[in-house]
């Protein structure tokens, strides 16, 4: 699929981490399933994946641990 952004070039599948900050606490998810355009950069995540994605940084955030981190783990919940 096309570029929404820049138009430049086709998105491709990509798995990159994503990082999350609240109250002084970090959380990163690695291994997220994406996708990106290798012109712009810009990325896409698909709904289902966003909220599990979601879902595991509110967890992680939500603990004692200042730093959390976790491999995507893929078990995607019914909305």
């Amino acid at each position: 699929m096309r570029c929404e952004h820049c138009d430049q070039a086709n998105r491709h599948p990509v798995r990159r981490a994503k990082l999350a900050e609240r109250d002084h606490k970090v959380a990163v998810v690695l291994d997220v399933p994406m996708e990106e355009c290798p012109a712009c950069g810009d990325r896409w995540l698909r709904w289902e994946i966003a909220a599990r994605l979601d879902e595991m940084l509110s967890e992680m955030l939500a603990s004692d641990i200042e730093v959390a981190t976790r491999h995507f783990d893929g078990n995607l919940t019914a909305a």
